[in-house]
């Protein structure tokens, strides 16, 4: 008696099946995105056969090649090496602004979320906490967790209170002052002081600061200073050469200051 059971496709590659192999179209859209993937060499392997990563890739080009009208991506490039990462985020951009669709994409990766990203999602705990641009949550978080979550170095954070100097709101931590400016404050208010490493100016005139470490990133250095008692870590260019041990002058743009209140971690109404 002849058997009526359909006899099954084994899987042979990332490529073809046995019984038939792929359409013309559906190769042609299997080799585009491999090749843009750039795992044109491994078509002819089984899955079995592929390192995390390379999975990864392979993942990636499945949701591609369909060219769905929404991608849900949820942290598709944490596999990869430092390098490839770089690349893939380029490619994703690419593709994003080629197919003109929404990607809704899942990252723990700052850097990730702020080159790929239209607007940004932060989200604590199931909780959203900012909702923006990456420009608008940069530069001007709503809260200690966003000021905090985006930036690298991160931003210096220092904790303090509100004090009245010469008729003037300070903003004092130890023997550290600094003038309070357009923000809605209190005397005795606990609040913190948000700097930016970037913000951190070099200025032979400024604030003397004691050089404790220095980080040299060859486009860039990173040096942690003590100022009258606070830590703070500063961006420097490439050309400024620091060593441990020396003094810095350095500036703190009142207009890049950020103020939260420490108790509820909400940023402080500018008055302007």
């Amino acid at each position: 008696m002849r058997s009526t059971r359909k006899k099954r496709c084994p899987k042979t590659s990332l490529l073809g099946y046995g019984c038939g192999g792929l359409t013309a179209e559906i190769r042609r859209r299997v080799l585009e995105v491999a090749e843009q993937l750039e795992i044109s060499q491994l078509l002819e392997r089984r899955p079995a056969e592929l390192s995390g990563g390379q999975r990864q890739r392979v993942a990636l080009g499945r949701a591609i090649v369909r060219q769905p009208s929404v991608f849900l991506m949820d942290e598709p490039l944490s596999n990869l090496d430092a390098a490839l990462r770089v690349s893939m985020r380029a490619l994703i951009k690419k593709l994003h602004l080629m197919m003109r669709t929404t990607f809704v994409y899942v990252t723990h990766d700052q850097a990730e979320a702020m080159t790929l990203a239209d607007r940004i999602v932060v989200m604590d705990q199931g909780r959203v906490q900012q909702t923006g641009t990456p420009d608008e949550i940069y530069n001007r978080p709503q809260n200690l967790f966003v000021a905090s979550f985006l930036g690298s170095p991160q931003m210096n954070l220092v904790a303090g209170h509100v004090v009245r100097e010469a008729g003037q709101l300070r903003f004092a931590q130890g023997d550290f002052r600094l003038p309070l400016g357009p923000v809605t404050a209190a005397e005795g208010q606990p609040i913190t002081l948000g700097v930016r490493p970037e913000d951190c100016l070099v200025d032979a005139a400024g604030l003397q600061a004691s050089v404790s470490l220095v980080s040299p990133l060859g486009s860039e250095t990173h040096a942690t200073v003590n100022l009258a008692g606070v830590e703070l870590v500063a961006r420097l260019a490439k050309d400024v050469i620091v060593h441990p041990g020396a003094t810095l002058g350095l500036k703190l743009d009142p207009a890049r200051l950020h103020w939260f209140d420490t108790q509820s971690g909400q940023a402080l109404q500018r008055t302007y």
